[in-house]
Formats: structure tokens, sequence, C-alpha cells
């Protein structure tokens, strides 16, 4: 299948590289998304009240709806806290949201995707292109943490991108990156997967929005950018303008809720180490560290529509 997984903020990952023109590429990779959700709809419609609560809804809506059941699950946790125990009704009503939240994160996906196809079908002249090779690997690190629609692990859960560590500074190469299953983060050792997949990225293409001018560059450019002090220090005064705002396109691999901009204790200035986004469900350790150019660049562009560059 030519659609890989396809990305919150709008970017395809290609399996292949079509060598074709950058509207060929979309209108062909619009119809396989098309195929996709139409397929997923006949599924829904024997449920008429499945299929009605779609209409006229936004991914945005879902994630609002979402954060709402999110609300009522952290209450009832906080009481059990307080409490020391859980009625059986609370407890009931508890598992009840929790369906209720992967219902919804379906549902987002479902949205997302349409809305995605539709906006590239519409106007295919702003989509173009990048082939990925070691001197674009930071056009991954531009979409780490984004919700991967239609990317699934074995166990049927959906899947994150990662990357190793590199600690002494040294760029990143293709072969750092791979899948994680979202199900490791599940504390229910029951439904906890700790599978992953390698990053193949032979003749791999992403299909993207022309107007990420960090896209243009190399990886090894836009870290001599970023590294330029006047570059650095607008970049942090514009993050930090941000502090404790959701960010809707990372959404928790847990609790599936927008995550908020934090900016990390002793970091000791250091650009690359400051940031970091993180689950406003009360007790989540989830996070989102935000430890490269391209991650910050995609921030800002997520927020303000314009990156570093």
């Amino acid at each position: 299948m030519l659609l890989e997984a396809l990305f919150a903020a709008g970017t395809t990952v290609l399996r292949e590289f079509v060598r074709c023109t950058a509207v060929e590429v979309i209108r062909h990779t619009v119809k396989v998304i098309r195929n996709w959700t139409n397929s997923r709809s006949k599924k829904e419609s024997s449920n008429q009240h499945t299929s009605s609560s779609y209409s006229n809804k936004t991914a945005k809506d879902v994630t609002e709806e979402i954060e709402i059941v999110d609300a009522e699950v952290v209450e009832l946790e906080r009481k059990e806290r307080r409490d020391g125990r859980i009625p059986q009704r609370d407890q009931e009503r508890k598992q009840e949201l929790e369906l209720l939240r992967t219902d919804k994160f379906n549902e987002y996906q479902e949205l997302k995707s349409e809305e995605i196809a539709e906006e590239q079908s519409a106007s295919p002249e702003n989509y173009e292109t990048s082939n990925l090779g070691s001197d674009k690997v930071h056009i991954l690190q531009f979409h780490m943490g984004q919700v991967v629609l239609d990317k699934k692990c074995s166990c049927g859960k959906s899947m994150i991108l990662q990357s190793q560590k590199r600690l002494d500074g040294s760029l990143y190469q293709l072969s750092d990156f791979f899948w994680s299953c979202t199900g490791f983060y599940n504390n229910n050792l029951p439904l906890q997967c700790k599978k992953t997949k390698s990053f193949t990225a032979k003749d791999v293409g992403f299909l993207h929005k022309s107007d990420i001018f960090e896209f243009q560059v190399s990886n090894q450019q836009l870290s001599t950018i970023f590294h330029d002090t006047s570059v650095k220090k607008a970049t942090i005064s514009r993050i930090k303008s941000h502090l404790k705002e959701k960010d809707d396109e990372i959404l928790c691999p847990v609790h599936h809720i927008p995550m908020i901009l934090r900016e990390k204790f002793n970091h000791s200035g250091v650009a690359l180490d400051m940031f970091f986004l993180a689950c406003p469900h009360t007790g989540c350790q989830q996070i989102v560290k935000l430890k490269s150019p391209a991650q910050l660049a995609a921030y800002l562009k997520r927020r303000e529509g314009r990156g570093i560059i």
C-alpha cells in the first residue's frame, strides 16, 4: 500500500517515492486516503447514531470532547485518592469514560484524515515532495510527537515516531528513528505492548506543504542557522511566549488530549534542553521533549505559522 502513515499536521509518509509531478503524487495520495476513510465509513454505516454524530464536526471539536471526558476521569481519580476507595458505580463510570475516550480518538483520526485529504485535494499546488536521506532527517524530527494516523502495531494500537538519544550532540541519522507502540505507555500490564518497528527509509518521500522553509535546507544547514546567536535568542523568546498553552497537534499517547508547553527546571540556558510538552492529566508522566532545532521550528510553525527560518 502506498500510504504508510499520515501525520496530524498534514504530512504524508510515502512508502515509495513516486517519480512524477507533485500534483500527481497528491492526487494519488488523496485517492488512497479517501478509499481508506470510505471503507471505514461503511463499517460505521450500520450504526446510524455514530454516523450522524460525524456530520458537521471537525477533528478539533472531537479533541475538545475528549478533554471533557478526561476531565471527568480526573475528577473520579481525585475522588478515589481522597477517599481511599472508589464505589462500584464510579468504577463502572470510569470504565465507560475510558471506552468513550478510545471511541472519540478513533473518530478524531477519521475526521483528521478526511480534513487533510480535502485540503490536499483543494490546493495540490501548495504541496511538494521531499525525498528522505541522511541530510534530511530533520524532516522526521519536525514530526516527533505528532499523532500518526493508520500506522498500527500488530496488536492493533496506534504507533508514534521515536528516536534514539544522541547525548553527544552529533547529528541524527535515519537509523536513529523507529516506530513505537502507544501500548508501551499503558500501566495495565496485560494491555501493555513494547513492540517497535524500524523506520525503513529506502526511497521514502514526504508529501508536505511547500511553505515549510526548514525542509528546503539540509539537517546540517538547519543546525548551523539555529545556532546563530540572534536566531537562537529569538527562538527562545518566541517559544517562551507560549508557555502553558495547548498544542492541538501533539496529543498524549495515553489520554489523547493536547499536551501543554512547559519549561524545564535547571536547564542551564541550553536551548535544546529547555522546553517540553507535557500531558495535563493529573499524574500522567508523558512528555515530548523539544530537543532539536527542527522540533522547535515545528512548534513555532504550529503556533505562529512560521518556524525559525
